[in-house]
């Protein structure tokens, strides 16, 4: 299945907790619009800023079927672009830790196959997971070990978030929001957990500290472009958010296994400053640390084609590029190929 497969189900049961007068089964009608506009709005406000709702109470009724709407199939894609990033072994026994919905665990499912466990303090959220098809939910973490545990937009919402991570074992997948402050909390959990032991499988390839946190301005991030479900752009005309296009996030995996050596010449894409006149700029990052990635304009050719299109979290290989003061220089003669 995928994401479209899924909508007739998360459109029913978004409407069933939001008492929608109902529609078609992939987009809302005109009579559910405001409404829905309406409910994922007073969720937004409550989850950016001060973050007043950002906590395991808000995610009931009304405000649980503006989640269904809105962060379900965002959380859906960044998961999956998280997997992506490391190779995986198909069919997993998954634990999906702060489940909520589903959403995390029914991406692995769909990319990987195996079989899933949600674990949340909600049980009205679970119940919502059991009606999109997980089979096995609870309200206590288990003992049982897994081979892929995911954590998607929870550790920001826990007091003590290193305490639950070290109660976990196998691939730990960490999607968290593209904020500033929520970003660079995952780079000090990032941090202390590699202080214990641990490793970093992406989108790090380095296994010292972050370089990212020695500035207050800088964190890491990642996107990924997607062609939202009918209804989701409905509510995007509708609440003037922009999310139908690329979406942001945070990610993190690591493991208590040590990844291959890292890779000369291979480097991770996480941050895109602003176009500057005559010259493309990005931020990437390996063992060798942060640094920005600079071509100019008139140094653009086929071998280094592939530098237009890079996003954050592209991993890509360089070849003779040369270190300037600006950072590493792509010239006429170097190569960018994705990895």
């Amino acid at each position: 299945m995928n994401l479209e497969d899924r909508v007739p189900s998360l459109l029913s049961r978004a409407r069933a907790l939001l008492r929608l007068p109902g529609g078609p089964p992939g987009e809302l009608s005109r009579a559910e619009i405001r409404p829905a506009v309406r409910a994922v709005l007073e969720l937004h406000e409550g989850l950016v800023g001060e973050r007043a709702l950002a906590g395991p109470a808000t995610y009931r009724d009304a405000r649980l079927g503006a989640y269904l709407l809105w962060w379900w199939p965002q959380t859906y894609v960044k998961t999956q672009a998280a997997l992506r990033m490391i190779p995986l072994p198909p069919a997993p026994r998954i634990l999906d830790v702060g489940a909520g919905p589903a959403p995390a665990a029914l991406a692995a499912l769909d990319l990987l196959g195996g079989e899933a466990t949600c674990f949340d303090a909600s049980e009205p959220a679970l119940a919502e997971a059991r009606a999109l098809g997980i089979q096995h939910t609870t309200c206590d973490l288990p003992e049982a070990s897994f081979d892929l545990v995911l954590a998607a937009n929870v550790l920001s919402e826990l007091p003590d978030a290193l305490a639950l991570l070290r109660r976990l074992a196998g691939t730990v997948v960490i999607v968290e929001p593209a904020l500033r402050e929520t970003g660079r909390a995952l780079l000090q959990i990032r941090d202390a957990l590699l202080r214990e032991g641990w490793f970093a499988l992406a989108p790090c390839l380095t296994q010292k500290p972050c370089p990212a946190l020695a500035s207050p301005r800088d964190w890491c991030t990642a996107e990924v472009r997607w062609t939202p479900p009918r209804f989701f752009r409905q509510l995007a005309d509708g609440t003037g958010l922009r999310a139908d296009e690329m979406i942001s996030f945070a990610p993190l995996i690591v493991s208590r296994e040590a990844p291959p050596a890292p890779e000369p010449g291979l480097f991770r894409v996480v941050g895109a400053p602003p176009p500057e006149k005559g010259k493309k700029r990005l931020w990437v990052c390996n063992d060798d640390g942060r640094v920005p990635l600079v071509r100019l304009d008139r140094h653009a050719g086929p071998q280094n084609a592939p530098f237009d299109d890079l996003r954050r979290g592209d991993r890509i290989r360089l070849h003779d590029t040369e270190r300037r003061r600006d950072g590493l220089r792509i010239g006429p003669d170097s190569s960018v190929e994705n990895a």
